[in-house]
């Protein structure tokens, strides 16, 4: 069940990835355009940009959990025997679960909280607390990563991070 979901998860993030990275590039593009060509700006255009790089910085958490891309001390567990570098390698995976629910956690209650003040965004008008929202999903998706890293550990299966010339089919 979590392979299905480390999988499902893995197209719905490159989706939002790609989806993102387009709607930043092309408001950018359109903003130029209307701004020395036509002599006019989008009013909106920056802060749609800056929105998009925010999800995107988010959503990316659970991807460096799926890539093992995150920082860490790799010298430690080289130091000591096998049996501790995986008791360090739990220890690892359980603070970075117990970090997804912090996220989850306040990052709901941020989202939740702006949402009951109806707080609008300066330009587009919307509220807030949709754009806040992508908190507590990174903390719901980096949560699914670390329970997917911790059940194989557990089981005794390979947990073998995406490298960047892989996909999730590989």
């Amino acid at each position: 069940m979590l392979a299905g979901i480390n999988r499902c998860l893995d197209r719905i993030e490159s989706f939002a990835m790609i989806a993102l990275m387009l709607v930043a590039t092309c408001v950018a593009i359109l903003q130029v355009i209307a701004r020395y060509v036509f002599n006019n700006s989008l009013y909106w255009s920056e802060e749609t940009v800056l929105y998009a790089l925010i999800m995107m910085s988010f959503l990316t958490c659970s991807m460096g959990v799926r890539y093992a891309a995150h920082i860490c001390v790799e010298v430690l567990p080289l130091l000591v025997g096998p049996r501790l570098a995986r008791g360090l390698l739990y220890l690892a995976n359980i603070l970075g679960l117990m970090f997804a629910g912090v996220l989850l956690y306040y990052g709901g209650r941020l989202a939740i909280n702006t949402l009951n003040m109806n707080q609008l965004s300066p330009a587009m008008r919307i509220p807030v607390g949709y754009i806040y929202m992508v908190i507590p999903i990174s903390g719901t998706c980096m949560g699914l990563r670390y329970l997917w890293i911790l059940w194989c550990m557990i089981t005794g299966k390979e947990y073998k991070p995406l490298s960047l010339g892989m996909s999730s089919a590989g």
